[in-house]
Order: structure tokens, then sequence, then C-alpha cells
């Protein structure tokens, strides 16, 4: 695939270094993810219990307290699923998290503190994340800033173009 005669190769990445005094840097790639196929067949989303109405028709019942927490708990694991699919180009060696089992996906912001990642590092993972699968407002506003600077007519000089 082509946009603007440019062959767009591969889902998004972000890197993230994370340095560490005395010892390597920590790098952390996000990447997006693609398909949640898997996540679907491993997690499929909840249905509302039925409600007997009058004349005994029936229909879900949304507001269901079960049936609401249940929709929390899918939306949570959602992220997780994003999160964790999102760092396997880093090679993370989990040791609770099993990318197959649904029930320790929710372990791995545990793990990473015990690995002595602190709270701020844990939120830029976060974010490279996020920004792997979906462009933050300032990130889009760059882009459209490059964008229109390409589309301006050249200017006409006799120099080299020099910005302050």
């Amino acid at each position: 695939m082509k946009i603007g005669g440019r062959e767009i190769k591969g889902p998004n990445k972000v890197t993230l270094v994370l340095p560490r005094e005395g010892q390597e840097d920590i790098v952390i790639i996000a990447q997006a993810v693609l398909d949640t196929e898997l996540f679907d067949k491993l997690c499929p989303e909840p249905k509302a219990p039925v409600k007997l109405m009058a004349g005994g028709a029936k229909e879900p019942n949304y507001n269901d307290s079960g049936y609401k927490a249940q929709l929390i708990e899918h939306s949570v694991r959602r992220m997780a699923f994003m999160v964790l699919y999102s760092l396997i180009p880093s090679n993370i060696e989990w040791a609770t998290v099993d990318l197959e089992d649904p029930s320790t996906w929710l372990n791995y912001n545990k793990e990473l503190k015990e690995a002595g990642f602190s709270s701020v590092e844990v939120n830029r993972i976060g974010q490279a994340v996020m920004q792997a699968n979906a462009l933050d407002e300032d990130k889009l506003e760059a882009a459209r800033q490059v964008f229109l600077r390409g589309q301006a007519a050249p200017k006409e000089s006799s120099g080299p173009d020099i910005q302050v």
C-alpha cells in the first residue's frame, strides 16, 4: 500500500530508553497491535442477562450490576492485552504473565514494579504503548505542522534557507 507515493511498511513502533546508572540502558519497544482477534477469542465480550418483561417479553438487562462489573473487567483485560502484545518486540520474559492466559495478564504491572521500575517509568511504558497504538493530540498536531510546511510553496531565495 502507498499513501502519497510512499510505501507503508509495518505497524507503528515507539522506542523508549530508560537509563540505568552503572548498568546498560533498558530499551522498551512498543508496537501497535493490529489485530484483536486473539483477544476476542480468549475474552469474549460479556452478555447482559435477560430480564422478563410484562407480557412475557425478554430483553437484555444492561443495568445489571454483575454485567456492568463484567464489562469493566473486560475493558481492563483489553488494556492489559494491548500492553502485553505491544511489548512483544521488547522480548520481556514475564515470570507470572502467560500471554495465552487472560487471568494472568493483570500481573504485568506488579512485575514491572517488582523488577525495579518506578511508577513514573511504568507510566512512561504505558504512554509508549498508547503512542504506538494511537497518536496523541500533540503528535497529531506536530504531524499536521510538518505536512503543512511540506505543502507550502518553496520560497525563492538566493541564499540558504535559515530558520531561527
